[in-house]
């Protein structure tokens, strides 16, 4: 793409020798887009915003970022691109997100695209800090956007979930329960003790702290960014990539990536769920989206639009998956892809039933960590497994709305987008839903989870099966143990115990006739 003798799609004209500000590029979805970006875009430069974390600077931050598997091709192919980048120093979680006003005056000049990645997609964030990071940080990017002097598009990466107190979804803004100045300035007038008692009060159609305040920041974008050419991307819950860069790439533990963990390595054991159709969609095809979104925009803006177009980036209406296949997917492909650290045998249960789940949660998880635990201290091993339990139940828990609710996404302008795309853009940025195997798709991602988030490459596979064939003898036993105990105590409790309750309840009851 780099010879002066390529043919530009319209989208990549588009972005041709503009100059991109992208937030969130150490997460998950905001690296893949950096890639993306710097493989099919002939962009100008790039501008990162970065904050030292840990003590570790913005320029260490940004090196761990390329030793990243993803960006392997560009470093063989298009090595040159990586000097098109330059960090912007800053923080999403402070005042306008923390840049300097030599930089603010540098972003003024040069940048023409925003790409707003930047979030914290910790479910039950506190408040404060989900207000500071989703609502403030876009409102203040919003107010730098207006002063931009040749802004082309701005893309605001939002969910399909911001709205999760309706049903139906239309493609639209909606109104908000607080706005966004009045929520920033209780957050500032406010202690964090005082806000947590309001805040189940402010999120109560809500099923957490991130939906509501993503809705929030919504809600100011359609009031206050009408001038402006940006849009709205509402992807629903993100997975593994499907083709791009790499197949199956998946680096945070957060929402489904987490619970794949918990699948693959054992340690999940039931799951409460409806019978619904779940909507999830590769990372890759999220990308896609967002850069051929930017693109209708800026051509729309300056056509002059109606409104501030909304895309539910989703797959439930072409290409639905449900909750039982992805279970039934995620069982097998544990076991065909044997991870080397696996605690337990791969067998887990799914029911409808609250109660039900309750108390199998109780015997199969709780219990057995609790057991486990012991046995490790007697043996003078640290305890581990009580402490991943809970991390597992607070997983299922957060994602216990999501599986038990069925939402119904609008994508009218989903299919305009795909429709206004030439068929050499469709293909550089795929987002077909309706082509995708699930089937081959989840075979995939299932060694992604190994590789990238158990951190078990794929030469251990033939130590990993010979575990598996040892933790599945251990599993039958147990089940055989379990069923003989269970056996003892019923006959126990059937024929021993319980006639001695019913007689000392039929003196009760005679004794009080009498």
């Amino acid at each position: 793409m780099e010879g002066a003798t390529v043919e530009l799609t319209e989208i990549q004209q588009f972005y041709r020798n503009e100059t991109v500000f992208l937030t969130g590029a150490t997460g998950f979805l905001g690296k893949l887009m950096l890639e993306k970006v710097l493989r099919a875009l002939p962009v100008k430069k790039v501008f990162l915003l970065i904050r030292t974390k840990k003590n570790v600077a913005p320029s260490a931050r940004l090196q761990a970022i390329f030793e990243s598997p993803i960006f392997d091709g560009i470093k063989r192919d298009q090595r040159t691109v990586f000097d098109k980048i330059e960090i912007i120093q800053g923080d999403c979680e402070l005042p306008m997100l923390g840049i300097s006003a030599a930089d603010l005056q540098r972003m003024q000049e040069e940048v023409t695209v925003i790409f707003h990645f930047a979030a914290t997609v910790r479910f039950h964030e506190h408040i404060k800090k989900a207000t500071w990071l989703n609502v403030r940080a876009t409102k203040d990017l919003v107010g730098i956007a207006k002063q931009l002097r040749r802004i082309k598009t701005f893309v605001y990466v939002g969910t399909a979930f911001s709205n999760s107190n309706r049903k139906e979804i239309e493609e639209q803004i909606y109104p908000s329960r607080i706005s966004a100045e009045n929520l920033i300035a209780v957050c500032q007038s406010l202690d964090d003790a005082t806000l947590s008692c309001m805040s189940s009060k402010l999120t109560a159609d809500w099923p957490n702290n991130y939906t509501f305040t993503k809705q929030v920041a919504e809600e100011y974008i359609g009031r206050a960014a009408q001038d402006i050419p940006i849009c709205i991307c509402r992807p629903s819950i993100v997975v593994s990539t499907a083709a791009e860069p790499i197949e199956a790439f998946i680096d945070s533990p957060v929402s489904m990536g987490g619970l794949s963990v918990m699948f693959g390595l054992g340690i999940c054991r039931i799951f409460y769920y409806k019978k619904i159709i779940l909507d999830v969609v590769p990372a890759d095809y999220v990308v896609n989206e967002c850069i051929a979104a930017g693109w209708h925009t800026g051509e729309m803006f300056r056509d002059t639009r109606a409104k501030i177009p909304v895309y539910h980036i989703c797959s439930s209406i072409e290409n639905p998956v449900s909750l039982e296949d992805l279970w039934e997917h995620g069982q097998v492909q544990s076991r065909a892809n044997a991870s080397l650290k696996a605690v337990m045998y791969p067998m887990y249960f799914v029911t409808t039933c609250k109660p039900n789940y309750l108390f199998w949660k109780f015997v199969l998880e709780t219990m057995v960590a609790h057991i486990t635990d012991l046995m490790l201290k007697m043996r003078g091993q640290k305890p581990m497994l009580v402490s991943v339990m809970r991390k597992l139940h607070a997983v299922q828990e957060s994602l216990e709305h999501f599986t038990c609710n069925a939402f119904h996404w609008h994508v009218e302008n989903h299919f305009k987008l795909q429709k206004k795309m030439s068929f050499k853009d469709r293909e550089l940025f795929n987002f077909n839903i309706k082509a995708l195997d699930w089937h081959t798709y989840f075979s995939q991602q299932a060694k992604g989870v190994r590789v990238y988030l158990i951190k078990d490459p794929f030469t251990t596979l033939p130590e990993g099966f010979k575990r598996m064939r040892r933790l599945r003898k251990i599993f039958i036993v147990v089940l055989l143990v379990s069923a003989i105990v269970l056996y003892g105590l019923g006959k126990l409790l059937f024929f021993r115990l319980l006639p001695l309750v019913f007689a000392f309840i039929a003196y009760c009851l005679r004794c009080l006739v009498c």
